[in-house]
């Protein structure tokens, strides 16, 4: 049998193949991962999507099925593991994780003795989240309290009110520290008095039985240790106030000294200045305060924020490997991707792929009027691609570098997805055909799917050859992270 002839035969083989699977593929259903569902309530459930992590002590326990809007609330439920029981105190909080703000869903088991939730029961525990609108709330009542603040501060010590107020608040400490000292020298004796009778009492004590002499004798000691601590106390209470009417010390200063007085109104005349300037709007404080503008500036600065940050959440980036066995030539060619997905209908793809065939070099000389062309193949050179795609509905248009060469592309999705159909155009050179790819892309499960087509299928070089391969295909957080680093030019 010819070449030509098996490869006729795989090709049929192949459209009937897919075909086939494109006729069964809507009637199959693929099992959920293996676990139980429990239902939760949030008042918002803002930055979450379905497939989010669900974690218990930063280990992923499941995954969020489903998010709806039931009775003004987000209904959010969650796909838990079968091996992970949760109690009916369980928790649920929605947390953010990095810089970036990548937002999943934390449980909390728990207590031991509580019953375990079954299939469809109701996690009642949930941790309200801060959002921007809660910070500006807050940020809006500060403001407002600080007003207030200056306001009755003013009130208070503004004035020839005030001022007279405090001058009568210094008067009585200076009385009340004249009365102390006059009270401890008046009775300085008596205080001698009281220890000497002590001291008597004690020698009484002393003759009583001689069963609780020992406890009596240290009921003594402790009492005349405490007469002679006493007596030093009484000492420096008298060096202090006397300190006090000499003008020593800082409170003797306040008592006695009037510059002292005078600094103290000054202070409190520069301070009524100070709120006066912030009621009228007068600087950095005031105007913040005061002025709407000002408010409204940062109002805007944090909603750009809040949408820088919420841009960084939307979008994924995905890393894929696809590997296809060329019948004609018996070899691999592979495929290393890179997908950035900023919006569910716009990506951006980098490639880097291995062609067995490797890259031309095609060189023209003219010499005496006649030209040369020299063709070149370097085995181990890499090619690259560089595409921006849209999707409209279940169509999408590719464009740019397919395998280092201007091209195009039509892909057109089925049944959610899984099946993919492609269609590639590029390598256009006036002296042959140009490279047509056609191949067919079916996903059984989320991260592996399988290709199959026919590449180069117009080559008028024998270039032509039919491909079945396969390819895994997984969402990547850390490559996300590093590309967010990346600093902008100013």
């Amino acid at each position: 049998m010819s070449s030509e002839a098996k490869v006729g035969i795989f090709v049929v083989i192949g459209i009937l193949m897919l075909t086939y699977m494109s006729m069964r593929v809507g009637e199959l259903s693929f099992k959920r991962a293996r676990g139980y569902d429990l239902n939760v309530y949030f008042d918002s459930a803002t930055g979450l999507a379905e497939d989010i992590q669900v974690e218990i002590a930063g280990v992923e326990v499941g995954r969020v099925r489903k998010i709806s809007l039931e009775n003004g609330k987000a209904l959010v439920v969650l796909r838990i593991n079968s091996d992970v029981r949760l109690r009916k105190d369980a928790k649920a909080v929605i947390r953010t994780k990095g810089i970036l703000g990548d937002k999943y869903v934390e449980l909390v088991q728990g207590s031991p003795s509580a019953p375990l939730l079954k299939e469809g029961d109701r996690i009642v525990k949930t941790v309200p989240t801060t959002d921007m609108d809660s910070l500006m709330m807050t940020l809006d009542e500060v403001a407002k309290n600080i007003n207030r603040l200056t306001d009755s501060l003013a009130n208070v010590v503004g004035g020839e009110k005030g001022e007279a107020s405090l001058s009568s608040i210094i008067e009585n400490i200076k009385e009340m520290v004249e009365t102390l000292n006059r009270t401890v020298q008046e009775n300085n004796e008596d205080v001698t008095n009281i220890i000497a009778n002590l001291s008597e009492f004690s020698e009484t004590l002393n003759k009583i039985g001689t069963t609780n002499r020992e406890d009596i004798r240290g009921i003594i000691s402790n009492v005349r240790k405490a007469s002679e601590k006493m007596e030093v106390l009484i000492a420096g209470i008298n060096d202090i106030t006397s300190k006090i009417n000499r003008g020593k010390g800082s409170i003797g200063k306040l008592v006695n000294e009037e510059e002292t007085v005078n600094n103290l109104n000054e202070a409190l005349a520069s301070l009524k200045t100070i709120t006066d300037k912030i009621n009228r709007g007068e600087g950095s404080i005031g105007k913040l305060i005061n002025e709407d503008e000002t408010v409204e500036n940062i109002n805007t600065s944090l909603v750009s924020i809040n949408d820088y940050l919420q841009k960084q959440d939307q979008y994924k980036t995905y890393l894929d490997y696809r590997g296809e066995y060329l019948f004609d030539s018996d070899e691999l060619k592979s495929y290393l991707s890179l997908r950035i997905q900023p919006k569910e209908d716009k990506y951006y793809l980098l490639q880097i792929v291995d062609d067995p065939g490797g890259k031309e070099k095609v060189t023209d000389t003219t010499k005496d009027g006649t030209t040369t062309r020299t063709v070149e193949t370097d085995k181990d050179a890499l090619k690259f691609s560089a595409q921006i795609a849209k999707r409209y509905y279940d169509i999408g248009l590719r464009g740019g570098l397919f395998e280092s060469t201007g091209g195009v592309g039509l892909d057109y999705y089925l049944f959610s997805d899984r099946l993919t159909l492609s269609l590639e155009a590029f390598d256009f050179d006036p002296d042959r055909n140009a490279h047509l790819k056609f191949k067919a892309d079916y996903r059984p499960f989320k991260h592996i799917y399988i290709t199959s087509g026919f590449d180069n299928f117009i080559s008028d070089e024998g270039k032509e050859s039919f491909f079945i391969g396969a390819g895994i295909s997984f969402a990547d957080e850390d490559i996300k992270s590093l590309l967010s680093d990346i600093p902008i030019p100013k």
